[in-house]
């Protein structure tokens, strides 16, 4: 009796609650008779895993409550050796199964990169396929839900192993470790979580909304912050006027004043007895580099940069905002170590920027983040037109903002577009055209150099670049 398998494989670096859903999902479809785990054994694009032994000891203990007869897990690529490859895979699974017909279960993440995969026009042509939907990867599946192989599946839930190794070493929410099986804890935490070192001590030097978040949230990781001073008068200041005299008993100084303010701090700074070989100095700043510390770098102290990828409003706040949040480190060797070790303090994701790159990672903020609320604004200006308050025009569109940073979590920008530019509808950008000009025409250029730049940016040919500047009109 030929028993029909579906095959699914995947990292499971750590395997999770959604797996455990899946599975579930696929012992109850009447097209399967037994689930074939397949952890992989050297990633195809190269991704780093945990140990193949750790992650299938994982697995056992996450399928544990299953029927060993219906959910096999298989080692048959470690065994097999080689770059993992799931046309391979099945290929080796027939000849050591005759007796078993076989599908291949895929999330639909995973179809946004189906260019990328080996033979994968063959792989869909020999064996059918189960898809799992995934938050955000609506578009990926949409374009194949019609073909022969593709048998669509629920949509699993919003969960992420990389969500959960970030969490375990630190770096991201806890929320994430409530879909880490509790059997896979000790495994897991052994691989993935490791202890954070704690620099310092610290001396914040500016009081405003980024030192006092920085100090909130360095002393909530156990960072000890010798003190924070203000050139004036502030709240949020425990020294103010001249340079406090304890200043040399933090080797870390953490530059937190406004972009303007850095160079006459960092020149300052040089004249202390402290300033020189040993000290650490790093700036908060975005879009300047350790080049504005030029003065204490004279005088042998190491510089850097350290910039939270962060709206920080105030110190009750930081310590979950700074959590999980990337931070832009840049310097010399010694201040980058110290960069990373306060970034990773506080729960962060240090990401290096190279020497001259500060301004080009500020400007990628600006355009994804401080420009939607320009944008957001002309969206409230055409919704008051109609009548509506400023209040129910914000609500009415936050949810759709929400849903595209979900999106843009989880697919490449283009693929999270949505709207008339990705179906290329240009009749309604016509219709916007018009009611831009007659109800917010402060934003109708904003509108058609971003209409332009999206067309150019998704390849549209002449044709339909001469057919939108006629809809742009």
């Amino acid at each position: 009796m030929v028993r029909r398998v579906a095959v699914y494989g995947g990292a499971f670096d750590p395997p999770h609650l959604a797996h455990v859903f899946a599975v579930a999902y696929l012992l109850g479809r009447r097209d399967v008779d037994v689930v074939r785990i397949v952890p992989t054994g050297d990633h195809a694009f190269g991704k780093r895993m945990a140990p193949f032994d750790d992650r299938m000891a994982m697995l056992r203990s996450a399928m544990a409550p299953f029927d060993p007869r219906r959910v096999v897990l298989d080692p048959i690529e470690a065994e097999r050796g080689g770059t993992s490859r799931t046309y391979d895979t099945l290929e080796a699974l027939e000849r050591a199964h005759p007796d078993e017909a076989l599908l291949w279960v895929v999330g639909a993440d995973n179809l946004a990169e189906a260019h990328r995969w080996y033979r994968f026009d063959e792989l869909a042509a020999r064996w059918p396929a189960i898809v799992l939907g995934r938050p955000g990867a609506e578009a990926a599946l949409a374009r194949h839900a019609g073909e022969a192989w593709c048998r669509t599946g629920p949509t699993l839930p919003d969960v992420s192993s990389t969500a959960i190794r970030e969490a375990l070493a630190g770096r991201g929410t806890p929320d994430a470790l409530t879909w880490l099986p509790d059997g896979c804890r000790e495994i897991a935490a052994r691989l993935y979580g490791r202890a954070v070192p704690q620099p310092g001590p610290v001396y914040v030097l500016g009081a405003g909304r980024a030192g006092t978040a920085m100090a909130a949230g360095l002393r909530a990781a156990g960072v000890t912050v010798r003190g924070v001073w203000n050139r004036s008068p502030h709240a949020g200041a425990t020294a103010t006027g001249a340079l406090p005299a304890d200043l040399g008993d933090a080797p870390v100084w953490l530059l937190c004043v406004s972009d303007a303010a850095i160079g006459a701090l960092a020149a300052d700074l040089a004249t202390h007895p402290a300033a020189g070989p040993g000290r650490v100095a790093l700036h908060t700043a975005g879009r300047l580099g350790a080049e504005v510390l030029a003065p204490l770098a004279a005088r042998g102290a190491s510089t850097g940069s350290l910039h939270p990828l962060q709206s920080l409003r105030d110190a009750a706040s930081a310590v979950e905002a700074l959590r999980g949040a990337a931070f832009a480190v840049e310097g010399d060797a010694a201040a980058l170590a110290v960069a990373r070790a306060l970034a990773e303090a506080v729960g962060g994701r240090p990401v290096a920027i190279p020497a001259g790159g500060k301004a080009a990672y500020h400007a990628a903020a600006v355009l994804s983040a401080n420009f939607v609320a320009t944008l957001t604004g002309g969206g409230v200006a055409l919704l008051e037109a109609l009548g509506l308050s400023d209040a129910e025009a914000r609500r009415l569109l936050t949810p759709l903002l929400r849903g595209t940073v979900a999106n843009l979590e989880r697919v490449p920008a283009a693929e999270a577009l949505t709207g008339p530019f990705a179906r290329g509808d240009l009749d309604a950008i016509a219709a916007h055209v018009a009611a831009l000009r007659s109800k917010a025409p402060e934003f109708l250029e904003i509108y058609r150099e971003l209409g332009r730049t999206t067309a150019r940016w998704l390849r549209w040919d002449e044709a339909r670049l001469a057919a939108l500047e006629a809809a742009l009109t």
